[in-house]
């Protein structure tokens, strides 16, 4: 977070195949879903196009997001879901988890911020990586968001441009 307050994280963009960035960490994701009992499931559509960005950074956002999915989830299921939509990746993450509150959601992509429920203290955390997640999206000049109701559960999602030739605020 510090490299990217000071302007110092500087991304390494290049060509790359969003469906096996997804694929890469949902596989890594599944150890954590199957020890909690949780179905881990993800729909990618066969025809999306090529990509161009920081394939590494974008792998470190999935992971976040389906790795939050999973630990807030007792049961149910995490869900991964892409579309294409015009020129555009939106990818969900959507649990049947907890949910949160209207008033945490507009508050917990700021930086040392959690649900304030007690559940999610007992769950861990510093409170920065969905913070990390909205400063990286941010820079590929995408938009993050969530959608919850508590007691129905949560999704997060981000929306990505397919090519990125420069990150945003970089040289």
């Amino acid at each position: 977070l510090c490299k990217i307050e000071a302007g110092q994280l500087r991304f390494a963009l290049k060509p790359y195949v969003m469906k096996d960035v997804i694929r890469e960490v949902v596989t890594a994701m599944e150890p954590l879903a199957s020890r909690k009992q949780l179905a881990l499931v993800c729909r990618i559509p066969e025809n999306l196009p090529a990509a161009h960005g920081d394939q590494r950074r974008i792998k470190q956002v999935l992971l976040n997001l389906i790795g939050n999915a999973i630990k807030f989830t007792d049961v149910g299921q995490v869900a991964v879901d892409i579309i294409l939509d015009n020129d555009r990746f939106k990818v969900s993450v959507a649990d049947t988890g907890p949910g949160i509150s209207s008033a945490d959601q507009v508050r917990i992509f700021d930086e040392f911020q959690q649900a304030g429920r007690s559940a999610t203290r007992e769950k861990g955390g510093t409170g920065l990586g969905l913070a990390i997640v909205k400063r990286i999206v941010e820079l590929h000049g995408g938009t993050v968001g969530v959608e919850s109701s508590l007691g129905y559960g949560s999704i997060f999602w981000i929306t990505l441009p397919t090519i990125v030739e420069q990150q945003v605020g970089g040289p």
